[in-house]
């Protein structure tokens, strides 16, 4: 019985302290994006030359706190000119392409 207490007692340690490093890792990441959405709020307002107390603010959509940035991977852009044509291009100063038919179009 005496083990049992022992291992009850450590888990209830170990938890509160998981609980206490998530709850200020919480606060700090709050308080950081508080801190940025100030300054980028005052910087808007800068830019639009109004005052603080202005009541025509420049608009900023509302900051979620839980939701990450959504970050859109960076694709290569395909291009769009090929060889010949620059070639053709440069030899006569002037050039005609077809274009090609895509998905998005239909």
């Amino acid at each position: 019985m005496q083990i049992l207490d022992n291992l009850l007692i450590i888990s209830l340690i170990v938890a509160a302290f998981c609980l206490g490093m998530y709850t200020d890792s919480r606060y700090h990441h709050k308080a950081a994006l508080d801190q940025k959405d100030a300054l980028e709020r005052q910087f808007m307002r800068l830019r639009a030359k109004a005052d603080a107390d202005d009541p025509c603010k420049p608009y900023m959509a509302p900051r979620s706190y839980w939701t990450p940035p959504v970050q859109v991977p960076v694709q290569p852009v395909e291009q769009p000119i090929d060889e010949n044509f620059m070639e053709h291009l440069q030899k006569n100063g002037r050039a005609s392409t077809k274009l090609r038919n895509s998905k998005a179009t239909t």
